[in-house]
């Protein structure tokens, strides 16, 4: 007896390359102008801390933050 199969072996398949879906574009960076923008409104915010004083820091923080939010919200 022989030890060789008598049958061939089967043929290598490939899969069947999947359809590719093009890549989703990234989102651009704005790090650099958001720090700008956050500088500048905490520099205003300063300014008017140093002029109106104790009596409204809450309003200024909060108007800040509703400014810098707005910002950040368009993105």
């Amino acid at each position: 007896m022989d030890d060789i199969d008598a049958t061939l072996p089967a043929p290598e398949t490939r899969p069947s390359a999947a359809p590719r879906t093009p890549p989703v574009p990234a989102k651009p960076g704005y790090a650099l102008l958001d720090g700008t923008v956050l500088l500048a409104l905490l520099g205003t915010c300063a300014g008017v801390y140093y002029t109106v004083g104790n009596t409204g820091f809450s309003a200024i923080i909060g108007a800040v933050a509703g400014l810098y939010g707005a910002w950040r919200a368009r993105r």
